[in-house]
């Protein structure tokens, strides 16, 4: 059981050439196993804390609550399910499929807010957190899509919706966590770990490319570079800066260059290197496989 061809037309979407190579996919496959394994597993101890053998919604947002980005995109997420199982019953008149599992979104925010002690979530509530990374991804794939034909264009669209849940039917992706977990997952706890894998293929492709803007020296796709003074100017608007046209902006997209296994593996090796004065000397106290970057 394998979603090699799935991750491929995932790191399409998120800004890898047309043809990502196999063995990038595989190896992406790997950690985004061990990533969701090792949630789960955080996960589950703290069903057991409460007394329940099952895993919920709320244990997954427990071992999330330290990072308010990947919250408000999960919170958004359920927010836009909701909306179309509630389209769905309406024009349908009757219950649709998932309905017994509607306004997550106000239920994952009553359990952050039973466990908010400071009124540390009130921001993602209230108002929209500032979401750079999501920012530098649209302006990447806006860049990377100008140029595209229809047809082009039409094939990107089916990679950008390719997930690990095509349609929310979660029987394989289900099998795939179950091999080495054991644990019965229901439909609602499936969904959420359908959108955090696929955001940790995006986060994955995120750092490779990272990897490569500084491997060349390019520093065109720095989310800080949009924002300097212009180098290039518009002759009657001085203060417009020039589009870039698709030569110009980095990435794997517009090189033509797949994004390769060994990028992968730097990326990570970044990640979780210890940025201290001592970092040099520090030894990793845990294996990769072990810790997380998806919550």
């Amino acid at each position: 059981m394998s979603f090699i061809s799935e991750i491929e037309q995932m790191l399409h979407g998120f800004g890898d050439c047309r043809r990502p190579l196999r063995e990038t996919a595989a190896l992406v496959e790997t950690i985004v196993h061990q990533q969701i394994t090792s949630l789960l597993h955080q996960a589950q101890e703290g069903s057991e804390l409460r007394g329940s053998s099952e895993v919920a919604v709320e244990d997954i947002l427990f071992v999330m609550r330290h990072d308010h980005i990947k919250l408000q995109r999960l919170l958004q997420y359920l927010g836009v399910l909701d909306d179309s199982r509630e389209l769905q019953r309406t024009v349908s008149g009757g219950e649709v499929e998932g309905g017994e599992t509607a306004d997550r979104k106000k239920q994952c925010i009553q359990f952050l807010q039973s466990i908010d002690q400071r009124g540390q979530y009130d921001h993602i509530f209230l108002h929209q957190l500032p979401d750079p990374a999501n920012t530098e991804r649209a302006y990447r794939l806006d860049a990377f899509t100008r140029h595209m034909s229809l047809a082009r264009y039409k094939e990107y669209c089916e990679a950008r919706r390719a997930s690990f849940c095509p349609s929310l039917r979660v029987g394989k992706f289900r099998d795939w966590l179950s091999s080495d977990t054991g644990l019965n997952l229901n439909q609602a706890v499936l969904e959420v770990l359908n959108f955090l894998a696929r955001e940790a293929v995006a986060q994955l492709v995120d750092l490779a490319l990272l990897v490569r803007r500084d491997a060349g020296g390019d520093d065109v796709t720095d989310v800080l570079h949009r924002y300097t003074p212009t180098l290039s100017l518009h002759p009657t608007h001085p203060a417009v800066l020039l589009p870039h046209t698709a030569d110009e902006v980095g990435g794997a997209g517009a090189a033509g260059e797949a994004i390769t296994p060994d990028e992968i593996r730097e990326a990570l090796r970044r990640y979780f290197a210890c940025s201290s004065p001592l970092g040099a000397f520090c030894k990793m106290r845990s294996p990769v496989a072990c810790r997380l970057f998806i919550a």
